[in-house]
């Protein structure tokens, strides 16, 4: 252990230098700054009324010394918070960018805001020359102090611990109206490297190059009929929209994808993040020109299904809601909920499953639910909370829809399937936004493919929720931090995740941790999933290449953060106390899980356990009800016949 010490010791000693000291100058910062939402913001924004002092260091996510800094960062910021102090963590160097920026951040759980110096103007104004360096700023923005934050690093030395509290002395001095003993010491640390990449070398053409990245990445919803505000099939629709697409890939904000799964449990499928190669193949091809190149190279044009074709393949059972649902032209609408009885005389199982809107204008999500067959009415806040129940350990559900998710559209592997249970009816959850501009109508539904022989594994869902009532999110509080406990009762395989916050919802974590069995703290965590940057318009369900065996009674602990302040580009209103509610204007907490139980006596595999001993019904077709809609007669006959299928009607 000492070795190890004296060897990171060694490391520090070595990057550590003195910064060049700047002219303290008067007058405030201009220069632009990126928040992790990649909104732009100046220094001044974050002077409030009350503010008596902001405190800006620069940082980045790949200096040590910076690193050990940070906790000591988050003890002034909690001692200084409340006095009028504004702390701002300013990211800089050539090598970071706004995601690098939100996931460091998101590990280190830096609770102030954190900010992009883009091509480091603001340390050129200030005349930052290293990481961490601190710069104090009156409620004037006039600078006071410059240097270093105490004395425990210097150039080829550490003190086990600091003797000299520069930039807390130099706040107490602000705050109590005095003039700043030194207004500059030099800062230890790394340098901030201010070289600029090198551009590519090689050629770039649309057609060799670019036009099979955008096949892979982005025409899925750049094209007629998708997603995408634009189509990217052609040269002219990237070369056209060049500045636009440089802009959002270098942010990462598109391809949009914000989960990070830890490399020890594997990989996560669906994910459409540009490569670091295709990143530079992009920004160097705008960068050039747009060269066109020859279209002999260019990849066959990519077949995709139009936005009216089931993604799972011909279903064999469309259900819909019973009739269409009027939608105002606006106000705010509680939750509906539309049963569809099925009649199963036997239980019936589902090897895949699509959700689909029937307006996806004003259809902002969509559940699927089971609930015991009957004529019992679910309305607004009662219904959830006959649905969920008080913590969501009721809810039953088969699948959802939210826009841009993979899972809406969901296929299971041959070996496992979900269970229709006889004496069931389905509900229909749907949350509606009106359009503003007309009413109009929705009519959703859910198609279903039967599974061909019964499964081997049960698809189950649980979804974990903090109960009603369970938080306050305070108003204009940056960095609000909710935790909440997991737990299954039997060994599990867990195959995909899925957090949920809403509008003020800023990043997710989810560990597996181990506490002390007298005193209750945690002695050992490991990251499973981390979502650095929570988007409530790509709310993703993150599935695993290889499912995570979980034992009973092993403890999840998921970490919320919100951001109730005006930086969030999303809040409705900073000013609000915000509580547990149904639309996007409250907030939730809640995580839902694809699982299936581990078979006893066996390793499993990412096909599922196998159990010769399991027993299952065979299949029956539903009978026919309101809202139940059979594929043609043409695509009827291709479907696998199955016990029952003579009841199948054209």
């Amino acid at each position: 252990m000492q070795r190890s010490h004296f060897l990171f010791a060694s490391m520090l000693a070595a990057l550590l230098g003195t910064a060049v000291l700047a002219d303290s100058g008067g007058r405030a910062p201009r220069a632009e700054l990126k928040s992790i939402y990649s909104t732009t913001h100046k220094v001044a924004e974050f002077r409030q009324a009350g503010t008596k002092a902001v405190a800006l260091v620069f940082v980045t996510d790949t200096c040590p010394v910076a690193q050990r800094y940070l906790p000591r960062l988050r003890e002034l910021h909690e001692a200084y918070h409340d006095r009028g102090v504004q702390f701002l963590a300013i990211y800089c160097g050539t090598g970071v960018d706004v995601w690098k920026m939100a996931q460091h951040a998101h590990d280190q759980d830096v609770p102030f805001p954190v900010l992009l110096d883009v091509e480091q103007r603001l340390a050129g104004e200030l005349g930052a020359e290293r990481t961490p360096e601190a710069f104090l700023l009156n409620n004037k923005l006039e600078k006071v102090y410059q240097g270093a934050i105490d004395n425990q690093f210097s150039v080829r030395g550490q003190l086990a611990n600091p003797t000299r509290q520069y930039l807390r002395d130099a706040i107490e001095r602000v705050l109590a109206g005095q003039a700043v003993d030194s207004e500059q010491v030099p800062a230890s640390g790394c340098p901030i490297e201010k070289g600029r990449p090198a551009g590519s070398r090689d050629k770039i053409t649309y057609y060799r190059d670019i036009a099979p990245i955008l096949q892979a990445r982005c025409q899925a919803c750049h094209r007629q009929g998708g997603l995408g505000p634009f189509e990217l099939k052609t040269y002219a629709d990237a070369y056209d929209n060049s500045e636009k697409i440089r802009e959002v890939v270098v942010d990462h904000r598109m391809p949009p994808w914000h989960g990070v799964l830890n490399p020890k449990f594997g990989e996560l499928l669906n994910d459409k993040r540009l490569t670091d190669e295709e990143l530079r193949k992009l920004v160097g091809w705008i960068d050039s020109g747009g060269p066109e190149g020859n279209r002999a190279d260019s990849p066959a044009p990519l077949r995709l299904p139009d936005a009216k074709t089931w993604s799972i393949g011909q279903p064999d059972y469309v259900y819909q809601m019973p009739q269409p649902f009027r939608v105002p032209k606006n106000g705010v609408l509680d939750y509906q909920f539309f049963r569809v009885k099925l009649n199963l005389p036997q239980d019936r199982w589902i090897q895949a499953v699509q959700i689909r809107p029937g307006n996806a204008e004003v259809v902002h999500h969509v559940a699927l639910h089971l609930v015991k067959a009957g004529n019992e009415r679910f309305e607004g806040l009662a219904g959830m909370l006959k649905l969920y129940g008080f913590s969501a350990d009721q809810a039953k559900l088969i699948n959802d829809y939210v826009p841009g998710d993979a899972y809406n559209a969901k296929t299971y592997p041959p070996t496992e399937a979900v269970r229709l249970p006889r004496g069931t009816d389905l509900v229909f959850e749907v949350h509606y936004t009106p359009n503003n501009r007309a009413a109009t109508t929705d009519q959703s539904q859910a198609a279903f493919r039967w599974a061909g022989s019964p499964p081997l594994d049960e698809v189950l869902t649980q979804v974990f929720r903090k109960p009603i009532g369970g938080f306050r999110i305070p108003p204009h509080e940056h960095h609000y931090t909710m935790e909440d406990s997991y737990y299954f009762k039997d060994d599990v395989l867990i195959d995909a995740i899925r957090p949920h916050f809403h509008l003020r919802g800023k990043s997710f974590r989810l560990e597996i941790v181990r506490r002390d069995d007298d005193s209750d703290e945690i002695v050992e965590r490991e990251t499973v999933l981390a979502v650095p940057v929570w988007d409530a318009n790509w709310q993703r369900t993150y599935e695993l290449k290889t499912p995570l065996k979980l034992l009973a009674g092993t403890e999840l602990l998921a970490t919320g953060h919100w951001d109730n302040s005006k930086l969030n580009p999303n809040n409705p209103d900073p000013s609000a106390t915000v509580e547990w509610g149904q639309q996007s204007t409250d907030e939730m907490f809640s995580t839902r899980f694809k699982y299936r139980l581990v078979s006893e006596g066996r390793e499993p595999t990412s096909g599922g356990p196998t159990s010769a001993s399991r027993q299952y019904p065979p299949p029956v077709v539903p009978t026919a009800e309101p809202g139940g809609l059979r594929p043609p007669l043409a695509n009827a006959a291709t479907a696998p016949r199955q016990p029952g299928d003579q009841n199948r009607a054209p």
